[in-house]
């Protein structure tokens, strides 16, 4: 349970104005809906449109309009900086629908995964708010792909450059300030100044376990810009070796540190053979 002084109010998240300037009290759609929408044109504005959002502080019950939802997150992600969570594990494949034995399959693979990255440690460097697992949330039928774009094909990830994920939306709903952070929010400022190409530096890491991941340990690593678009280099690496990636990148190694030209749309795979290997 939070204490009172970690209680973070509605008003001092840069999120929370933008729900203020933006919510619809009109919008046909269900509330949960609009604020899905909004998750997905707040990642979109990048870094320089959400900073027309600064920091709030406490606002007075007159300076909230009445129609504006203040409970759209939760207090326990309310009161946590984004900025600790830049790496999102998800889980995408659950077997195929009204197939038990398929949907077993998927649970045992699965299960296999956690517990191999479980024995090198990963627990020590993200908490439960890293891992989205839930198939309410994440399974095939849980949110639309917009239409025209394929996002999965038989179950394995496409992780297509410049597309901005549906299960990364769905899992940023949880703390929308993730891709800048709360109370460090500039801290790449003068970075994305200096960057050649601002467009191409990683934000975000999403470790996608999709089919590929629970059938064959080969785990998807995208590397997502500050706009919630996938960078045309991606990785597959064996589940034995997944944890020490996700360290590497918390150490302030990019994916794209793996290759010589990360322009380049590929999927690559760090080493040969089997990917349950150890």
């Amino acid at each position: 349970m939070l204490d009172e002084l970690d209680m973070v109010s509605f008003g001092h998240l840069p999120f929370d104005l933008y729900v203020m300037d933006k919510w619809d009290p009109d919008s046909p759609l269900t509330k949960t809906q609009q604020f899905r929408a909004l998750v997905h044109s707040w990642v979109r504005l990048g870094k320089k449109g959400r900073n027309e959002y600064p920091d709030g502080d406490d606002l007075s019950p007159e300076e909230i309009p009445p129609y504006v939802p203040q409970d759209l997150m939760s207090d326990e992600h309310r009161a946590t900086d984004g900025q600790s969570a830049t790496v999102l594990w998800i889980r995408t494949w659950y077997g195929r629908k009204n197939d038990p034995t398929s949907q077993s399959a998927a649970n045992a693979g699965y299960n296999r995964l956690r517990s191999i990255v479980h024995d090198n440690d990963i627990d020590a460097g993200l908490d439960e708010d890293n891992f989205f697992e839930n198939e309410d949330e994440f399974g095939s039928d849980s949110f639309t792909i917009p239409e025209g774009k394929t996002e999965f094909i038989d179950g394995v990830a496409c992780g297509t450059p410049g597309s901005v994920p549906s299960y990364m939306i769905t899992a940023l709903m949880r703390k929308p300030d993730t891709l800048d952070g709360l109370s460090t929010r500039d801290w790449t400022e003068e970075l994305y100044k200096n960057h050649p190409d601002p467009d191409m530096m990683q934000c975000l890491m999403v470790v996608v376990a999709d089919r590929k991941a629970c059938e064959e340990g080969w785990v998807l690593f995208l590397a997502v810009n500050h706009k919630g678009e996938v960078l045309p280099f991606r990785i597959r690496e064996n589940a034995d070796m997944a944890t020490l990636l996700i360290y590497n990148y918390m150490d302030g190694q990019s994916l794209d540190e793996n290759t010589r030209d990360p322009k380049k749309d590929i999927e690559y795979y760090m080493r040969e053979g089997d990917g349950w290997a150890c």
